[in-house]
């Protein structure tokens, strides 16, 4: 193994284990010394990847944020936009089924995002940056098909439709993982499916 594959190696344990910590026991109890002894590698290589604990826990933020955005537009292109109800249902569906999956699966990502990021002053910053981000892919998939659009100047209405609808699911999941609502992944989807929907015919008028 060579010298930069033992460096990938050390930091990919390290953020599984700060993931670990931060999706069980909080982002304050995630500490240099914690991670160390959750991933086997010795503290003085934590600086080695992460010039700070902080910068470790926005690692693993940045990553759930990545593999969310990744798994919202797979779904998303995964399913053929004939313009129609039936095909906006499905493409919806999808989308959120996709974020059930990945919040529900490993509870500890759901909890970081959705929990710890709240609370922290070095994730909730980045969490603000990530909710703008999908509110924005939101707003210029309904405008024009295609969530990598720019949307800065779509209309003003479209756009805060986009962040309440991000901002509504987002606290749904937390309430689940959190256990304040006691349901299953499919009463789950079923139910942000038609919330969407019923909001989402808003975007539709704003972005047409």
């Amino acid at each position: 193994m060579s010298a930069e594959d033992r460096v990938a190696e050390r930091r990919a344990r390290l953020l599984e284990a700060a993931l670990e910590l931060m999706g069980t026991k909080g982002a304050s109890a995630t500490t240099v010394r914690g991670v160390a002894e959750e991933s086997g590698v010795a503290a003085r290589y934590v600086y080695e990847s992460f010039t700070s604990v902080e910068a470790l826990h926005l690692a693993v933020f940045d990553a759930i944020a990545a593999e969310s955005a990744e798994r919202a537009i797979a779904a998303l292109m995964a399913v053929p936009d004939h313009a129609d109800d039936a095909s906006r249902t499905a493409r919806v569906r999808a989308v959120l089924a996709a974020m059930a999956d990945l919040m529900l699966e490993d509870p500890r990502k759901g909890r970081v995002v959705l929990q710890e990021a709240v609370s922290s002053p070095v994730l909730g910053p980045r969490l603000l940056e990530e909710s703008r981000r999908f509110a924005a892919m939101l707003a210029a998939t309904a405008s024009v098909g295609d969530p990598l659009a720019p949307s800065a100047d779509l209309p003003a209405g479209l756009r805060l439709t986009a962040h309440f609808l991000i901002g509504g699911v987002a606290h749904a999941f937390a309430a689940v993982l959190e256990g304040d609502v006691d349901v299953d992944r499919e009463e789950l989807v079923d139910v942000l499916v038609e919330l969407f929907l019923t909001v989402d015919a808003r975007i539709v008028e704003l972005a047409t």
